[in-house]
């Protein structure tokens, strides 16, 4: 790898100034007997001798590095530059390139991020004096940042640079390659007390309609071989009778939520965490917050995404790090312009008891296909709405001026209700994503139904 061409101390436009200055009229001073310009230039030679004696001759090392490697949207992220001093350099300094979806941190905004080596502080950029803190024998330059949106983002390249006694010398800007940064979603505001339905695993926090190991009471019986002694009821068996009689309960058990998340298009503009959502925006976020609430209810999750660029899978799981798996599979959603995919031969490997929760905008036929293709088999489907709102982002802008894009976006909008009239025709429920809440009518309706699902009301 060849150097940099500014990987090395060059003088500055200002030490090219004082020596034009110098060599101009100390000349003509002397020539023409002019102490008085002699004095008045020799600050000017005292200047010019003591940059060149102080000329640094070594080229900083220097390392990039990324505070966190991994953080949610709207998080904050510290871009460290670590310069080895050098002797007679006396201002570090480090900037970062623009790059989309990323900001810096202003000043007013900077808190404290502990790290592996101590306190940083974040900031949008940072000059130090040569002379200042050292960590581990560098300087640490720290430039904060904050990724307004998920997905994988690209930081840097950094540029550091230093300067020399009087400002006569400097080294770079010398730009570090650049480093990948992943923006997990930040999920959305969700909750639902409603249960899942129809759960069949052997653990978890739904009650079950069999008695067995729970938390909920069932009934009273008389004792029988196996029972444990704690289940005894004492106030029962005291009265006089003689018999032992102990408290069962309804089994708990979780359930398999498979969530399905549309990745074909993404509708609308993306303004980050705190401005517009786009199509996919929403439908990541919801997906995220749906994953998450029912992990923390102890269920087994599993992720599908429907995309002909990036087909992610993730196999059912529970716990806290799958939770992060799937945030960290989310952020690796790319949508697809084109569909090259039959969604009717996606194969989910789900089976009878699974709740299928797919979160589409609604405008690709391949989800609205392979949704009445598992309510077909049986299974509880639910159908999230997230497609953004014309009145909050718009799908298309209000400043459109094509008429001809504006009555083809509304004849879309007829199809596209006319095919959520049929899937709903056929027992698949379609909600709109309104945050808390959302779901809690239709996993109600689907709890009080069997498993297999052929109309919804």
């Amino acid at each position: 790898m060849t150097p940099h061409r500014a990987d090395r101390w060059a003088p500055t436009p200002a030490l090219v100034r004082l020596v034009a200055a110098v060599a101009t009229v100390a000349p003509v001073a002397l020539l023409s007997r002019r102490p008085d310009l002699l004095v008045l230039v020799s600050p000017l030679v005292v200047v010019l001798a003591w940059s060149l004696v102080t000329r640094p001759e070594a080229v900083p090392a220097r390392q990039f590095v990324l505070s966190h490697g991994q953080v949610r949207e709207g998080g904050q992220v510290l871009a460290v530059a670590e310069v080895e001093p050098v002797e007679r350099a006396e201002i570090l300094a480090a900037a970062l390139s623009p790059a989309p979806y990323v900001e810096g941190v202003p000043r007013g905004a900077q808190r404290r991020v502990e790290d592996a080596d101590g306190v940083a502080v974040q900031r949008t950029s940072d000059v130090v004096d040569a002379r200042g803190p050292v960590v581990a024998g560098r300087r640490r330059l720290t430039v904060g940042l904050r990724p307004t949106r998920w997905g994988v983002r690209r930081i840097g390249p950094l540029q550091v640079g230093a300067v020399g006694a009087w400002g006569s010398f400097r080294w770079g800007p010398v730009p570090l390659d650049a480093m990948a940064l992943r923006a997990v979603p930040q999920p959305a505001a969700f909750d639902s007390s409603a249960p899942a339905p129809h759960p069949r695993g052997l653990v978890g926090m739904h009650r079950s309609a069999r008695p067995g190991e729970g938390s909920e009471f069932a009934t009273l019986r008389p004792f029988q071989l196996g029972d444990r002694l704690r289940r005894i009821h004492w106030p029962r068996s005291t009265r006089g009778d003689g018999q032992l009689f102990v408290t069962s309960s309804y089994a708990d058990e979780d359930t398999h939520v498979a969530l399905l998340v549309d990745a074909h298009y993404d509708l609308g503009r993306s303004g980050g965490v705190r401005g517009w959502a786009s199509s996919l925006d929403r439908s990541v976020r919801a997906g995220a917050a749906v994953a998450e609430h029912f992990l923390q209810q102890g269920d087994r999750v599993s992720l599908r995404v429907l995309s002909a660029r990036t087909p992610l899978t993730v196999p059912a799981g529970t716990g806290r790090r799958h939770g992060v798996r799937i945030l960290d599979t989310l952020s690796r959603v790319v949508p697809a312009v084109v569909e090259e995919t039959d969604a009717r031969r996606v194969h989910l490997g789900v089976r009878e008891g699974t709740l299928v929760v797919m979160v589409s905008a609604l405008v690709s036929p391949d989800a609205l296909t392979q949704a009445a293709a598992l309510a077909r088999r049986g299974l509880a489907v639910v159908v999230v709405d997230a497609l953004v709102d014309p009145a909050v982002g718009g799908v298309v802008q209000e400043d459109e001026r094509d008429p001809l894009a504006r009555t083809a976006w509304r004849i879309r909008m007829l199809e596209r209700d006319r095919e959520i009239r049929a899937i709903r025709s056929q027992g698949v429920p379609v909600v709109p994503w309104l945050g808390p809440g959302s779901l809690d009518v239709v996993l109600r309706e689907l709890g009080r139904r069997g498993p297999a699902v052929r109309s919804f009301s």
